[in-house]
């Protein structure tokens, strides 16, 4: 049997840092207000209630159930796993948000901007416009 193809680990792991409200459920505990403080497409950092590793519960956000599992737990905190990737509705939505806050504020990749004289449209091929 083949394995499934991995996402690309670099993007799979890029959490942003956030500061979003949440209410938390879960069979074993009545609602609770929680906040996330980081998230990615496949899971998040959860602070201010705790549940036991394996725990399945639901995140709740402007309508929007999301699913989770715990991956490990400390006294005010979790980490979740998203069984299914975040891909639309207000959580994704917030973080695509974020993302490209967060990229319109980064540097090139070279850390060069383009010149007057580098931006000039040439008449043909090369630096000289040679037809």
């Amino acid at each position: 049997m083949t394995q499934p193809a991995r996402p690309d680990l670099s993007s799979r792991l890029q959490r942003i840092s956030v500061d979003i409200p949440v209410t938390i459920m879960s069979a074993l505990s009545s609602p609770v207000e929680a906040s996330l403080a980081n998230l990615t497409r496949q899971g998040a950092l959860i602070v201010g209630p705790t549940l036991p590793k394996g725990t399945p519960f639901q995140i709740e956000y402007m309508g929007q159930v999301i699913y989770g599992t715990v991956m490990w737990a400390e006294e005010d905190r979790f980490g979740a796993r998203f069984p299914i990737e975040l891909s639309e509705g207000p959580l994704h939505d917030r973080l695509e948000h974020i993302q490209t806050a967060q990229n319109a504020r980064r540097p090139s990749a070279t850390g060069l901007t383009a010149s007057p004289a580098s931006s000039r449209k040439t008449g043909g091929f090369g630096r000289r416009g040679v037809q």
